[in-house]
Order: C-alpha cells, then sequence, then structure tokens
C-alpha cells in the first residue's frame, strides 16, 4: 500500500512537471506543423466541387473527389485539406450506413492542426460521432458528443452560423428523447429548435416535421395537421429526395391515424420509393404498410410487407454487427492520442530516460483504472439488457391482451429466431395460424386465448387441431409444449 501511494505521488508530480513542459512548447510544435499548411487554391478549389457534389446527393461522386483531396493533401501535408476530406468521406459512408468507416475517417480528421484551431471543424467532427452513435442506439454516449458539439458551437464568431449549429443539436437531442418515449422532453427540444430565430431551411423543416410526428403519436391530429403544413412549406423549398421522404413517411402516420387507409399507403409507398432511390434502407417502413394493409382488411399484402421487413431487419441487423466496431475504435484513439501526446512531449522537451519510465507507469496506472471503470460500466450495461428484455416480453404480453393489430409485429421483433424457423419449416401458415403460434409461446392457455380472442374455447381447440395437422403431431403430443420448445429444439440439433 505505501509503495503504492508513493508511485501515485512521483506520478502526480512528475505529471504537473509533464504538462508544465508541454503547455511551454506547444506552440512551438504548432508553428512546426503550419509551416507546412499554407494556402492551396488547388486542392481549396477540389474541396468546393466536392461540396457541391454532395449537397446535390451525389455522393460516389462526392467521395471520388474527397478522396483525391486527402491524397493530394497528404502529398503536401495540408491539413485543411485533409481535414475537410476526411469530414467528406465521414459523411459519404454515413449515408451508405458504413458507420465504422464513417468513424474511422472522423479521427482522422480529429488529430488535425487545422481541425483542432477551428471551432467549426471541431463541432463537424463531435455532432458526427454523436450521430453515428446515435444511429447505433447509444444514446447516452452520443449524448455526450453531442455536448461536445454544442462546447465547439458556441466558440463560433458568427452569430447566425453558431445559432444554426446548435439548433442542428437540439433536434438531435430531441430525437433522441422521442426513441426513447420521453414525448415531453423530446417536444422541448423540437420546439425550441422551431420557434428559434434560425434561418436555416433545413433545421425549420426537420423541427416542423418532428413536431408534426409527436403530435400524431399523442393522437392530436389537428395540432399534427397545422406542422404538416408547415413541413411541406419547408420540404419544397429544399426540393430534396431526404426530406420529401421523411416527409410522405410523416404523411403516412398521419392518414393511418385518422382511418384514411388508400393514403397512408400512397404515402409510405412513396417514402418508400425515395429512400430506396438514394439507397437509404427503412425497414420501418415495411412495418408500416403492413398494419396498415392489416387495418384495411388485405391480409396477403400485409403479410407480404411483413416478411419484407423481417428480412430487412435481419440484414441490418449484420451490418449493425459491423457498425459495433464505433464504440472500439472511439475508446482506441482514445488511448493513441494519450499515448502520442506523452511520446511527443518526451520527444522534444525531456528526451530523458526518467521521464520516459514515469510516463509508461503513469499510462499503466490510467489504464488499469480505465479497465476497472470499463468492468464496472459492462456488468451495468448487462443489467440494463436484461432489464429491457423484461420490458419487451411485458409489452409483448400487454399487446396480447389488448387483441393489438400490432401484436404480432412487435412479437417477430422480440422473437425473430422463432419466427423464422416456423415460417420457414411451414410456409402455408396463415397470419391467424401465426398469431396463435405466438400466443402459445408467450404461454397462454386456451381459455385465455378464447378470452382475448373474444371466441369460444370450443374454436380455438378446433384452431389448435387443424395447426397440429399441419405440423404433423401425433395426437398425443402436446402442442403447446412443442411450440415452447420449437427453438430450443433447433438449437439443440445443429
Amino acid at each position: 500500500m505505501l509503495i503504492q501511494i508513493m508511485l501515485r505521488k512521483i506520478i502526480f508530480y512528475s505529471f504537473i512537471i509533464f504538462v508544465c513542459g508541454f503547455s511551454g512548447h506547444a506552440y512551438a510544435g504548432s508553428s512546426f506543423f503550419r509551416i507546412f499548411d499554407t494556402e492551396n487554391p488547388e486542392i481549396d478549389s477540389l474541396i468546393s466541387v466536392a461540396e457541391q457534389f454532395y449537397k446535390n446527393e451525389d455522393y460516389d461522386g462526392a467521395l471520388k473527389i474527397y478522396k483525391e483531396i486527402i491524397k493530394k493533401s497528404e502529398e503536401k501535408n495540408y491539413s485543411k485539406g485533409m481535414t475537410k476530406g476526411y469530414l467528406g468521406c465521414s459523411g459519404v459512408y454515413f449515408t451508405k450506413g458504413k458507420l465504422d468507416v464513417s468513424t474511422s475517417f472522423l479521427i482522422k480528421a480529429r488529430g488535425q492542426v487545422y481541425a483542432q484551431e477551428n471551432p467549426d471543424e471541431m463541432y463537424q467532427i463531435s455532432f458526427r460521432e454523436g450521430l453515428n452513435l446515435h444511429t447505433l442506439g447509444l444514446y447516452d454516449e452520443a449524448i455526450n458528443k453531442y455536448k461536445e458539439s454544442i462546447s465547439s458551437a458556441n466558440k463560433i464568431a458568427n452569430q447566425e452560423e453558431r445559432l444554426n449549429k446548435l439548433v442542428g443539436v437540439y433536434i438531435n437531442i430531441g430525437d433522441i428523447y422521442q426513441l426513447q418515449n420521453q414525448t415531453d422532453s423530446a417536444f422541448y427540444y423540437y420546439k425550441n429548435a422551431y420557434q428559434s430565430p434560425t434561418t436555416n431551411i433545413n433545421n425549420k423543416f426537420t423541427s416542423s416535421v418532428s413536431i408534426s410526428d409527436l403530435f400524431v403519436t399523442k393522437g392530436e391530429l389537428d395540432s399534427a395537421q397545422v406542422y404538416l403544413g408547415y413541413a411541406k412549406f419547408y420540404a419544397d423549398k429544399l426540393n430534396s429526395d431526404y426530406s420529401d421522404a421523411l416527409l410522405n413517411e410523416i404523411n403516412g402516420k398521419y392518414y393511418d391515424a385518422s382511418g384514411d387507409f388508400p393514403n397512408a399507403i400512397s404515402a409510405f409507398r412513396q417514402s418508400l420509393y425515395l429512400n430506396k432511390k438514394a439507397n437509404r434502407p427503412k425497414p420501418e417502413l415495411y412495418k408500416f404498410l403492413s398494419e396498415t394493409y392489416q387495418k384495411k382488411g388485405n391480409i396477403d399484402a400485409s403479410n407480404t410487407y411483413l416478411k419484407r421487413y423481417v428480412e430487412i431487419k435481419d440484414s441490418l441487423e449484420e451490418s449493425r454487427k459491423q457498425n459495433l466496431k464505433v464504440p472500439v475504435l472511439m475508446a482506441k484513439t482514445d488511448n493513441q492520442n494519450k499515448l502520442k501526446k506523452a511520446e511527443l512531449n518526451t520527444k522534444f522537451i525531456f528526451a530523458g530516460a526518467f521521464l520516459l519510465l514515469v510516463g509508461i507507469l503513469a499510462v499503466v496506472y490510467f489504464y488499469v483504472q480505465r479497465q476497472k471503470r470499463k468492468s464496472l460500466k459492462g456488468k451495468k450495461e448487462n443489467i440494463q439488457l436484461k432489464k429491457k428484455l423484461n420490458n419487451a416480453f411485458e409489452e409483448v404480453v400487454d399487446l396480447a391482451m389488448t387483441n393489438s393489430p400490432n401484436f404480432l409485429s412487435r412479437f417477430i421483433e422480440v422473437y425473430p429466431e422463432f419466427y423464422n424457423q416456423l415460417t420457414t419449416q411451414y410456409e402455408h401458415l396463415t397470419t391467424a395460424d401465426l398469431k396463435l403460434c405466438a400466443m402459445m409461446k408467450l404461454d397462454f392457455s386456451t381459455k385465455e386465448i378464447a378470452e382475448i380472442t373474444f371466441s369460444s374455447l370450443r374454436t380455438v381447440q378446433n384452431r389448435k387441431y387443424k395447426l397440429r395437422k399441419k405440423f404433423g403431431l401425433e395426437t398425443d403430443e402436446n402442442i403447446n409444449q412443442w411450440i415452447q420448445s420449437l427453438h430450443i429444439r433447433s438449437l439443440v440439433s445443429v
């Protein structure tokens, strides 16, 4: 214990000397890089061209130019060009859903001197890091990055530019609260964003369409219609596939809530078309279409869209596993940056074996402490995950007990493996068959199923008898137990 305390003291006082030495030479180090960071009209011209391609949603064209910018800038050690090129590539790969690649470019941009000396660039980096984490559902981490971007935005001298960037962050924080079903908090951020004196049309559109979506969720359709009118006004000005796709999606929700199913289907399908055109997968649109067709009474169309929804969700889940590298990349880079700073200062200031040894001890000490914190955090996240799974089960049970039309689609989200195995092995099952299987999977008795579906006991028994024949079960085999062990038996046989 005494040795550990002494070691901490040595590290602490050496670290103070280390920091003081760094602060005395920081400007010199920055000047060293700035010698090579002169203006470059050729690369600056390419940056303008790439940004125009990106604005016009020609992402492949933009990516090609951004990579050329990076190559030329690296050859000339042009920090501004590298920063802009890395940020541009990050934005393009985000639109393609490759969040791990997008994050790797943000990490490179963050290491540039030009970025570190410009609040606007640091805002862009932090905001986009937050957006990548936001997209992955890592909401707490995303909010931390958004707060970093707010700090950078507040350093921007131009008032209008500063305001527009802050409003963009408020909208994204509002979206996180909406995803977490905290509608009052979401409404607070969206309303503040919409009522701000910003002149940015995209921010006006996004905040107004988000507010209308919240009103639809709350069943306040008159208010939703008012903000849909505002959103259409701004969407017409933007005239982009992205804004039109989002507006059609919310219009579809509004029509569906109003009971106007034909217009809801038309709006959802238009949104689906525009998203496909931009190569943006939106599985929830298939889910909306399935539910709307079911309400309309077109069961075949409902099943078709429901199966497509499950297929795309499975495909995106594979991509999501790949994108889970994002938080690992960020954590790894934080450690690398600390090591680089320690190495740079040792090389230019002290160049002594004693301080190098102390630096290594400091890194090891803080690394061990960090690992301990990560271990505790991992345990907390496991507890939270179990809690979420329990909540999902309770939600599905509640939907079943109220005979909700959304029961089957939510059940499939919670038990995708069970559904996939059932529909793969027994292709001729109807929606009613699948719903009955789902209720048996949740361990509802025949009597409970009859009460929930407002059917007689005999009717449910007959339906189970027909299912038994479809599954080819023996007369003495319990169908409820067979359903309960269906996915388990498949795992054992693999």
